[in-house]
């Protein structure tokens, strides 16, 4: 059973293109459906966590040592669990400062985690808390830029066997003053935007 959404983003697309997302969360007092499409335009920053995984917190161009399939699954568990910390700690530092998480750099939050681990080895455990205190206060001293908002055409550069078209010297990024708007396909169905004709549930 699940939940589906469906809306378009004039602003971004004027074509019309008809975005249907699919939730578990049945609920539309939980999750409004205005909500749900805001969320699901952020979903291309999964590609970003899995880089940061692959080529920062493992190393880039690093194997894994371990021989037998339990030690593998073991090491790759230490991989996202450290990925995991490292991010969470970026957040808690945006949000204290009243920050945009997104502001935060992982690569300097990976740099100063392991200067602390290696730094704290030798002190005692009641200093953890100044040394997660003055990680945060370094993290919050580089922040990135405010992100622009922007869109670039389904592209590749290089032909391979997707859908997707290569990559033509004509393209342009396009720049935009604000996010984009979602615009529910059928908002009437209840109030402030919390379901849609979305709002049914289906079986699959």
């Amino acid at each position: 059973m699940v939940r589906i959404v469906e809306y378009t983003v004039p602003d971004r697309n004027p074509d019309g293109e008809l975005i249907a997302v699919a939730t578990t969360i049945l609920d539309p007092h939980q999750l409004p459906a205005l909500e749900l499409a805001a969320a699901y335009q952020q979903r291309w920053e999964q590609e970003s966590a899995i880089g940061e995984v692959k080529t920062h917190v493992r190393g880039r161009g690093e194997v894994l040592r371990s021989q037998s399939p339990a030690m593998v699954e073991q090491q790759m568990w230490g991989l996202l669990l450290a990925h995991y910390a490292t991010r969470a700690l970026l957040v808690e530092a945006a949000d204290e400062a009243g920050y945009d998480p997104d502001r935060t750099s992982f690569i300097r939050g990976l740099r100063v985690v392991r200067r602390q681990v290696t730094d704290q080895a030798a002190i005692p455990p009641e200093h953890l808390t100044e040394a997660t205190a003055e990680s945060k206060q370094e993290i919050l001293r580089h922040l990135n830029p405010v992100r622009r908002h922007r869109t670039c055409p389904r592209m590749v550069k290089r032909a391979r066997h997707n859908s997707y078209r290569v990559k033509r010297p004509t393209d342009k990024i396009i720049r935009h003053a604000g996010p984009p708007t979602p615009l529910l396909a059928c908002p009437k169905s209840l109030p402030n935007g919390i379901g849609s004709r979305s709002g049914r549930a289906i079986n699959r």
